[in-house]
């Protein structure tokens, strides 16, 4: 156990030594790569602005807002979290932006199901009351893609400083078959 332990640490004394990421057998460090706030806030937002664009194209073309739904307001603000490697986030934050709109849509549809809600006969207040709700979802949905356009260079800056920083990772040393620790540090 002791020669396991000290062989161990004096892996990682080279490590430390040497001031990089120490490969061993079957360990890869992970990948690491400067990325731009701004740049990741442009994706986002052109991602956001050429899906809805073209999603409101085809909406037209077809005549149904489905694709629109999911084009760019679900899914535009993505693009700029898998370029910052936040892909993870990107998809959580899609997510609830589907579940607000998948929300809204259900309730103007309980609303105007047995009410009177058509516009060509004489709308009653439930329309009234279907286009507040579907406002407030509007409103919600469209704070939540600027929220993400704008974070998202937050995100990047965050990611790059944990990544630069100096980390120690549990590692197993399968030449000594003993556990350690991985001390390393980026520059």
């Amino acid at each position: 156990m002791r020669r396991g332990v000290l062989r161990s640490l004096r892996v990682l004394a080279g490590t430390v030594v040497a001031g990089t990421v120490g490969v061993l057998a079957g360990q890869e460090p992970e990948s690491y790569e400067t990325k731009s706030p701004g740049v990741a806030r442009g994706l986002s937002f052109l991602g956001t602005a050429v899906l809805t664009g073209a999603s409101a194209a085809f909406a037209l073309a077809e005549g149904t807002a489905v694709p629109l739904v999911f084009g760019g307001l679900v899914l535009g603000p993505v693009l700029g979290y898998v370029y910052a490697g936040e892909a993870r986030r990107g998809i959580v934050h899609a997510g609830i932006r589907a579940a607000v709109i998948g929300v809204t849509a259900g309730a103007a549809f309980l609303i105007c199901s047995e009410r009177n809600c058509d516009l060509l006969a004489g709308a009653g207040p439930e329309l009234g009351l279907a286009m507040a709700v579907v406002a407030a979802g509007g409103a919600i949905t469209a704070f939540l893609i600027g929220r993400d356009i704008i974070r998202v260079g937050d995100q990047v800056r965050a990611r790059s400083q944990r990544l630069g920083a100096v980390s120690v990772q549990p590692a197993y040393f399968p030449e000594s078959r003993s556990g350690g620790l991985v001390f390393s540090w980026r520059h």
